[in-house]
């Protein structure tokens, strides 16, 4: 396991329940973050939260005193770009219920917002939710018009006294009520991992994915072929998978920090 420690060369990180919970910054997170710049491996958050754009994680961990830049983020949002691209090129004009960010990054990218003639719908997070978008999304998508959600999250992490309704459960809604089955991106897809990979130009294989959740952050990346890292301390989501083992799990960075410093040692 040290050995395949010694390989990595770049890192993904899911965010809540791993580099901090809710408003509170682990202390293992800035240290763990300097040790892999040290070592000049390349790190990348990978989230399935659609409802943040790029610079609203920029500005989310810069309150956590973490700087780091747009391209440091893989998001949900990216990854349905990159799919449309892959396997729908034709598809351009879409009805989308998310947040406003969602409908930006999906513009930038070259599509179109289209309200009343989608070629396919996109369901994100939309903390902004309203009756009206839901049942309008609800009758595209009984017409036939295809649709994606972009993660399959029921529920968002939250140190906070709520349960922050998600993608996956709004999701779940709409196939009730259309009678259709969305398809669904975002981890644990194996595909967002491999376009992650793809984009900071390393292979899959010399990467490492750390995560708390097992069905999503850790089923990425033993199904996209990576090196997996469970962190099940405080904030984590202990929820169990059958049949997904990471090859690691540890409380925190700093102990996954003591591991790989070890590793380095023996191959001195």
């Amino acid at each position: 396991m040290r050995r395949s420690l010694n390989r990595i060369r770049h890192v993904f990180f899911d965010m809540d329940g791993t580099i901090y919970h809710g408003g509170v910054l682990f202390p293992t997170t800035n240290p763990f973050l300097d040790f892999l710049r040290g070592r000049g491996i390349g790190y990348t958050f990978l989230s399935n939260n659609s409802s943040y754009g790029h610079a609203e994680y920029v500005a989310r961990l810069a309150g956590f005193g973490i700087e780091a830049g747009e391209e440091q983020f893989y998001i949900s949002t990216d990854y349905a770009v990159d799919y449309f691209r892959r396997l729908h090129p034709d598809l351009k004009r879409l009805h989308t219920l998310g947040m406003p960010c969602m409908d930006r990054m999906l513009e930038v990218a070259g599509f179109v917002i289209d309200r009343e003639h989608p070629q396919a719908v996109v369901v994100g997070f939309d903390r902004q939710l309203t009756y009206e978008n839901l049942c309008r999304t609800a009758w595209f998508l009984r017409r036939g018009v295809p649709g994606f959600a972009t993660h399959p999250d029921v529920f968002c992490p939250t140190d906070q006294p709520t349960c922050l309704v998600d993608c996956g459960a709004v999701t779940a809604c709409l196939e009730a009520a259309a009678g259709v089955k969305l398809k669904v991106l975002g981890k644990p897809d194996p595909g967002m991992l491999r376009e992650a990979a793809a984009r900071v130009g390393v292979p899959v294989e010399c990467t490492l994915m750390i995560g708390d959740r097992l069905a999503t952050d850790i089923a990425v990346g033993v199904g996209a072929g990576a090196m997996t890292c469970r962190i099940n301390g405080p904030g984590a989501d202990l929820t169990p998978a059958p049949g997904i083992v990471p090859d690691l799990e540890v409380c925190d960075l700093g102990k996954l920090q003591a591991i790989w410093e070890g590793s380095v040692l023996e191959e001195d």
